[in-house]
């Protein structure tokens, strides 16, 4: 049976995840940030060493190393904003019940009067 105390103890639950995910979030943020950082820099640095060392390469060719020397990078840098994107979805989701809850209780309170 829905009660105005469950829906309090539910809405503090929700308070709780929302300020949970929001912390996670920045720390996701931030390790997101850092992984396309690190990738971008060294995609660059390999494309500059390998156009360096083969002065005719053509531009595939040149990404091409860049991309195979760097894909453990890349691969790291797409977890990490797969992370981030799925922290955002949590939030959101956590937000919308919060919302839902809130309704609840205002028509609960609305019926009761």
């Amino acid at each position: 049976m829905i009660t105005v105390e469950r829906i309090h103890d539910g809405i503090a639950k929700s308070l709780n995840t929302i300020s949970e995910l929001v912390a996670t979030m920045a720390e996701a943020g931030d390790n997101a940030a850092q992984a396309e950082a690190n990738y971008k820099t060294e995609f660059a640095k390999q494309r500059l060493a390998y156009r360096a060392l083969n002065q005719k390469a053509t531009v595939g060719q040149v990404d091409d190393h860049a991309t195979e020397a760097c894909a453990d990078l890349y691969l790291a840098y797409l977890i990490a904003q797969n992370r981030l994107t799925t922290t955002r979805e949590a939030l959101r989701a956590a937000q919308s019940r919060l919302d839902g809850l809130r309704s609840l209780l205002s028509s609960i309170k609305a019926a009761t009067n």
